[in-house]
């Protein structure tokens, strides 16, 4: 599971999780492909520090441990 899927799931939740994951420029991302592994987290990281605004970047640390949680139950 990516983070991008995670995240489309959340996007009926009425939290600032679910209010992220509704952001336009959340959705789509597109990973270059390299012989690097992908650091997932620091791409979208740069994505919610380009959108501006605070409270993303509180809602996308809250995410991002949700996700983390997400995976190791997987």
């Amino acid at each position: 599971m990516t983070f991008e899927s995670w995240l489309f799931e959340q996007q009926y939740r009425e939290d600032t999780i679910g209010a992220l994951a509704r952001v336009p420029s959340m959705q789509r991302i597109e990973y270059k492909s390299s012989n690097r592994k992908i650091d997932e987290h620091k791409i979208w990281t740069d994505i919610v520090i380009s959108i501006s605004e605070l409270g993303y970047v509180e809602a996308f640390n809250d995410a991002w441990q949700e996700f983390q949680a997400a995976q190791r139950k997987a």
